[in-house]
């Protein structure tokens, strides 16, 4: 059955609150990857959210090296490594990616979508033909299954 999921980035998090992580929502539609994870550490609802992270996978690794393959040379938009920002963004567009090829071929494929508050990774996201969200959405779609 085709369905939309979401992959949610870390500063998504915080802009979703509490009430909606813990939301029956959240848990069947929402995906964290494994770093958002890890930059999540300090997140009330971490016990929950590693319920819903997903692995890493070589599969995954090899969609990281095509999305940084698209990264110009001197680029930090995306990712910063000097002052440690956005070590886990091209790990989400990846993510999807890497869902979308494991999908390829099937009649009722889930569609994948990014929630970040993130401009430059929503940019890289649509540069890869992955759809993207602000969390006020998913939040707006969360308070709406309550209905």
């Amino acid at each position: 059955m085709n369905q939309t999921k979401y992959l949610v980035d870390n500063n998504a998090l915080v802009a979703l609150r509490r009430h909606r992580i813990r939301s029956d929502y959240f848990r069947a539609f929402c995906r964290v990857t494994a770093d958002v994870l890890f930059e999540a550490d300090q997140n009330p609802e971490h016990v929950a959210l590693a319920q819903i992270a997903d692995e890493t996978t070589p599969e995954l690794l090899e969609q990281v090296r095509a999305v940084m393959g698209t990264v110009l040379p001197g680029d930090i938009r995306l990712v910063d490594l000097y002052k440690n920002k956005g070590t886990a963004d091209p790990g989400l567009i990846a993510s999807i990616l890497t869902k979308n090829a494991a999908n390829d071929g099937m009649f009722f494929a889930d569609t994948w979508v990014l929630v970040t508050n993130d401009h430059a990774v929503a940019a890289k996201a649509a540069e890869c033909d992955v759809a993207s969200i602000k969390p006020q959405e998913l939040a707006a779609i969360i308070d709406g299954s309550y209905e």
